[in-house]
């Protein structure tokens, strides 16, 4: 199933917004490690490959949040492989909340937890938990594309363009905002502008002639 669901990802999804996904998932287990949290490993890496694929060309016609059009995608592909109802409404919930500021922290694990790591791959928020090292062998692994901020959100505000309304109450009113080049101080889009990210991997010295 999750081989499946890489390749699926890897086909639908810009490098730039795949890479993010598999950071998303890193992220949430070493948080989860972290706050000694209990949660399936398969289903929360199905949540973070699944996060953003509302606001792909499937979805151009669409006029539901992002997130919801990610969470109904998620649970349509966790029913073919026979995964439980509990198991599709954990997943559900976890996509569907990741952008609703104040809720996901108040959920179940695999809500909180992704929810905290997307902060910490758009922010770098959360990153005291992490041992040394830990950040550059991730980036490493998973790069952020240069200029990797405003690409995000142009990729975001590219896939809501055409449905607004459904972005009140979230980040993505702001980030549609800024697109119409409105900054609102204090809003998602400027905390990811001034955001410490990335912190630069140790360059790897060349093997000895």
């Amino acid at each position: 199933m999750a081989r499946a669901a890489t390749e699926l990802m890897r086909e639908t999804q810009s490098g730039l917004m795949f890479d993010s996904a598999l950071r998303t998932f890193v992220f949430a287990c070493l948080l989860g490690q972290s706050r000694d949290l209990r949660y399936d490993p398969e289903l929360l890496y199905i949540g973070a490959l699944f996060l953003r694929i509302g606001v792909t060309p499937l979805y151009r016609d669409s006029q539901q949040r992002f997130e919801v059009d990610s969470a109904d995608a998620a649970a349509q592909f966790l029913r073919g492989y026979g995964r439980s109802q509990a198991d599709i409404a954990e997943v559900w919930d976890a996509v569907a909340l990741h952008t609703t500021p104040g809720i996901p922290h108040c959920k179940p694990a695999m809500t909180a937890l992704l929810a905290a790591a997307v902060e910490t791959d758009l922010l770098g928020t959360h990153c005291q938990a992490f041992c040394p090292g830990v950040l550059a062998r991730v980036l490493s692994a998973f790069p952020r594309e240069p200029g990797f901020k405003i690409k995000f959100l142009h990729t975001l505000a590219l896939g809501q363009l055409h449905r607004p309304q459904s972005t009140l109450g979230t980040i993505n009113a702001d980030v549609l905002s800024f697109h119409e080049h409105h900054m609102t101080a204090g809003g998602f889009c400027e905390q990811l502008l001034i955001s410490t990210w990335p912190y630069a991997p140790t360059p790897t010295p060349p093997p000895a002639a």
